[in-house]
């Protein structure tokens, strides 16, 4: 099985719709590889049900865009955000676990 074109190691293969839809966002995003783009294209061109889904997935991103587009990001949103994405809680036989990593990253020059 051959690699993803940017060679983030992801198979190319697409062998079922939800494989394809699995991947829409990405799709969207330009987030893949061309390989498994055209792959993913593809199948759209001939799946008439992925092609739909893949039109509500679309005109879902677009309003999300005309509707969160033009607001600015509030301050220190993405501090939380990348504290909120290294801490891990979980609760086993009645005790509450949790296991965080902070690590600061410069934007520039400080």
């Amino acid at each position: 099985m051959s690699n993803d074109a940017q060679g983030r190691g992801e198979p190319i293969e697409i062998t079922s719709c939800d494989d394809v839809l699995s991947h829409v966002f990405e799709f969207l995003d330009r987030e893949t590889g061309d390989e498994r783009r055209a792959v993913i294209a593809e199948h759209l061109e001939d799946c008439s049900p992925c092609l739909r889904e893949f039109g509500i997935e679309q005109e879902f991103k677009a309003l999300v865009r005309r509707r969160c587009g033009g607001d600015p990001t509030p301050s220190g949103l993405r501090d939380r955000i990348k504290v909120q994405l290294t801490t891990v809680s979980f609760e086993e036989d009645g005790t509450q676990i949790s296991v965080e990593r902070i690590s600061v990253e410069s934007e520039g020059p400080v």
